[in-house]
């Protein structure tokens, strides 16, 4: 997958969704579903993939402080966002129409791009040779972010945000993982710092925000800590397909 295609699955499932969301209502039940999918997909693909390559780069104590730095990153974000990247749910008033919800959409815009920082890859053998996009983490994103993009647009509905509105913030929303992919491919390309130490700080960072983001949810779907046969199944699914494109 070269660029132009990593840039445009990054951002042209966002975009539809955010679409599709203005003119239906969310499914709750498909929605939870998703999530519990993507999810797992996410923490098993962070597990068997990022995990071992961030350590591959043999700076251990680094990686883990970067790590828990990432993790920290997201438990920050949360104060803006309000928990909307990993599909947490608001119960709106009548006081929603009367603010605009900034916050939110500053935390979630920040989340997205650090999100995209390690889609752009190198071979940490060799840095002279061109970097790749990392195709599972792609899939990943795109399994996460649709549900997200559902849930952002209908978010500013609520808030009565126009429809104009609506479509500039989410095409911004849609661009802030590609500008994220954008950035590593400059660091890459011209080596305006260390591109390995580079490397396993970024890995490391989203690391720490897969693995606060993927446990999230899969709390957040259990009704009462309890999963139903279906919930149970779409994670068991996420596991093995991150196992089979790890």
């Amino acid at each position: 997958m070269n660029s132009i295609e990593s840039i445009l699955a990054l951002s042209l499932p966002v975009i539809i969704t955010g679409v599709f969301a203005l003119y239906f209502k969310l499914n709750q039940a498909l929605f939870k579903l998703v999530l519990a999918f993507s999810a797992a997909y996410l923490f098993s693909t962070t597990i068997m993939h990022l995990l071992p390559e961030a350590y591959g780069s043999n700076n251990f104590k680094l990686v883990g402080l970067f790590i828990v730095v990432g993790f920290s990153v997201q438990l920050l974000i949360e104060n803006l966002s309000a928990g909307l990247e990993h599909g947490h749910s608001h119960h709106h008033s009548d006081v929603c129409t009367k603010h605009f919800p900034y916050g939110i959409i500053i935390g979630l815009l920040i989340h997205s791009f650090l999100e995209g920082l390690p889609v752009y890859h190198s071979d940490a053998a060799d840095i002279s040779q061109p970097g790749h996009s990392n195709q599972q983490l792609i899939f990943g994103l795109v399994i996460h972010n649709i549900p997200i993009s559902f849930l952002f647009v209908a978010l500013l509905k609520d808030h009565g945000v126009k429809w104009m509105s609506i479509i500039f913030f989410l095409v911004l929303f849609s661009m802030m993982a590609p500008l994220g992919f954008l950035f590593s491919y400059l660091v890459h390309t011209f080596q305006f710092m260390q591109v390995m130490s580079y490397q396993y700080i970024a890995d490391a960072i989203v690391i720490g925000i897969f693995l606060f983001i993927s446990t999230a949810i899969l709390f957040e779907t259990g009704d009462d800590h309890k999963y139903s046969p279906t919930k149970i199944i779409s994670m068991v699914l996420g596991i093995v397909l991150a196992f089979i494109l790890s």
